[in-house]
């Protein structure tokens, strides 16, 4: 099979697993709240708690600029996000062996090894896609933030669901 057919089919079940828990229409407020001494993601709506679990933040993308920052050169971005992007881009190796140059391919490979690149938003739907497959990340939230950068925030383990 090839590689761009799992890398969605990958994506469709994690889908479809967290549909069952969760309504993905719903538009939910993110916050980050500590618990235990510890950042969680945490889902509301109406003000009720839906969801708290824990996450990984792989960085922003600006839709203006079309430019695409990975966390680990955000500032403030703890040490703990930091090194698990690190470990995650290690991965590009993935696309490097393939002997695919496809478009897809290389722009994955690209994507990976890049710090920070310019990304044409027909691409930003892969992006969620290939870190779904990557990781063991149940869903990528694509929440805006205060400057109109989406932010992409992997929902790692549930820990409550209401």
């Amino acid at each position: 099979m090839k590689l761009l057919k799992k890398i969605s089919e990958n994506s469709k079940k994690k889908f479809t697993q967290l549909k069952k828990k969760l309504n993905i229409e719903t538009n939910y407020t993110i916050t980050f709240d500590t618990i235990n001494k510890e950042k969680k993601l945490v889902l509301k709506e109406d003000k009720k708690t839906k969801l708290v679990g824990d996450f990984n933040f792989y960085g922003i993308y600006n839709k203006d600029t079309q430019i695409w920052n990975w966390a680990n050169i955000i500032p403030e971005v703890d040490m703990k996000q930091i090194k698990f992007i690190e470990q995650l881009r290690m991965k590009a190796y993935t696309f490097e062996k393939n002997n695919d140059s496809s478009e897809v391919n290389v722009f994955f490979y690209q994507f990976l090894t890049n710090d920070s690149m310019v990304i044409p938003s027909k691409y930003v739907g892969l992006i969620v896609d290939l870190i779904l497959y990557l990781t063991d990340d149940l869903y990528i939230f694509n929440p805006t933030n205060s400057v109109n950068n989406i932010q992409f925030i992997g929902l790692s383990n549930i820990l409550e669901l209401h």
